[in-house]
């Protein structure tokens, strides 16, 4: 009976300093696992908010582990903390799979940009073309010219990113190339309607 009002109050003892110290092992942990996540170049490139999220927990996690620090040696709590670090680290790991995913999409939708713009571009020729034996329409037909070289320019360097495996940049190029040509498509359409209009 007398060693088990000895032993007990030391177990009690020894679980509260166990759980005073810090979890160095599961923060170290959680560090080198987002340390090889921002070492992947496809997770900044294809998962940025996700990486931001991961690093924001870190951050949260040393928060936690200073304000534990602050506090005397019997109140420090490090519960929270080691749950933290396990989630931080499960979170960065997760982080190459998600930039591998958002990879493969990215490339499925530059890769239909690129195919779009392979049909508007001499669209665009054809429409340009079609312009210029309009009488009396009102159209810069050299800036318009010159805007179109742009776009081929544009639209090669897309091409180029995609075959080096950049799809990010490719799809963002052919996004911007869509979305001038549509633009000055529609500024011919209304310049031949005006004209027809003004016969």
């Amino acid at each position: 009976m007398r060693f088990l009002k000895v032993l007990v109050p030391l177990l009690v003892l020894a679980a509260l300093v166990a759980c005073s110290k810090p979890p160095q092992a599961e923060v170290e942990s959680a560090k080198a696992a987002l340390d090889a996540a921002v070492k992947n170049p496809d997770v900044g490139a294809y998962a940025p908010d996700a990486l931001k999220a991961a690093q924001d927990r870190l951050a949260k996690l040393q928060a936690e582990l200073d304000a534990q620090a602050t506090k005397g040696a019997l109140s420090r709590k490090y519960d929270a903390a080691r749950n933290m670090a396990l989630e931080a680290k499960a979170a960065a790991e997760d982080l190459a799979t998600r930039a591998a995913t958002a990879k493969e999409q990215t490339k499925a939708e530059a890769m239909t940009l690129l195919n779009d713009l392979r049909l508007t571009v001499p669209e665009v020729e054809k429409g340009l073309a079609q312009a210029r034996r309009v009488g009396g329409i009102r159209l810069d037909f050299k800036a318009l010219a010159a805007s179109l070289a742009q776009a081929k320019t544009e639209v090669a360097a897309a091409e180029t990113a995609y075959n080096n495996g950049d799809y990010a940049t490719a799809k963002a190029t052919a996004a911007a190339v869509k979305g001038s040509l549509t633009h000055g498509q529609q500024v011919v359409a209304d310049a031949v309607a005006a004209a027809k209009v003004s016969k």
